[in-house]
């Protein structure tokens, strides 16, 4: 089921139900009926990236690998140490960033180039958006903060809190952009704690492979050690993103 489906068959009911309400062949409660089934879909498909419900979606990759990505960055004081830590331990990591942070420190994301990572786009100041224009706005500023920095053109999007609607799908479609989820949250964003981060990714560790933190948070970078310590130890086999989706980070590449 996608957006256009669910709408086609929605329009196909209602085609159908209405003139069987009016001959008598049907109760009108089912016409109504359509209305919270709808919603419901509709409400699935927002809030589940992986339902690839609006757009197609990279959010998982192949099984016994795990890619590590960050959102919300760069963050003068989170980020250098993510990135120790990720030298330390030979590790290449996607780095989602907003373009309005990208600005306040470029340095820190000519440093994430420079070590290897990669860095999509998590919009420009990561807010809600309601309207086409809105979205619009969002998705093309964060993508030229981006370019001005780096000199090259994001090709990977993440959409703030993992949200789609047919404004921010109509944007990425616009930029041409492949949208990029993930099948664990560490909730770092939320969860305060190194124990509990490392807890909550470790009982769901051996079916996932794209692995979403936030470089934002002051306990990530400890946290994130002793997770890929975990991974080395499970077999697991620790991939950059573009490795293991096998799309380009960037549009102008050579």
């Amino acid at each position: 089921m996608n957006f256009q489906r669910l709408n086609i068959l929605t329009i196909g009911l209602v085609l159908i139900l209405v003139p069987a309400g009016v001959l008598g062949f049907v109760a009108w409660w089912h016409l109504l009926l359509l209305i919270p089934v709808y919603l419901i879909i509709l409400g699935w498909g927002v809030f589940d990236i992986g339902s690839q419900f609006f757009m197609p979606t990279f959010w998982r990759g192949e099984k016994g690998t795990v890619s590590f990505t960050f959102d919300d960055g760069p963050d003068a004081e989170v980020t250098p140490k993510v990135l120790e830590v990720l030298k330390e331990e030979g590790v290449k990591a996607a780095f989602f960033v907003i373009g309005k942070n990208a600005e306040k420190h470029p340095k820190l994301l000519k440093q994430i180039m420079d070590e290897g990572h990669v860095v999509g786009n998590h919009t420009y100041n990561h807010a809600y958006v309601f309207s086409k224009s809105a979205a619009e706005k969002q998705v093309t500023e964060g993508q030229d903060a981006i370019e001005k920095i780096i000199g090259k053109k994001p090709n990977y999007f993440r959409p703030p809190f993992g949200v789609m609607t047919p404004e921010i799908a109509s944007a990425i479609k616009r930029e041409k952009c492949s949208v990029i989820g993930w099948d664990l949250r560490s909730q770092d964003g939320r969860i305060r704690t190194k124990e509990a981060t490392i807890n909550r990714v470790k009982a769901h560790l051996k079916k996932s492979t794209v692995l979403l933190f936030h470089d934002t948070n002051p306990t990530t970078p400890d946290a994130l050690r002793e997770i890929i310590h975990l991974c080395k130890q499970n077999g697991m086999k620790i991939v950059s993103l573009p490795e293991q989706s096998g799309i380009e980070p960037y549009f102008n590449q050579t």
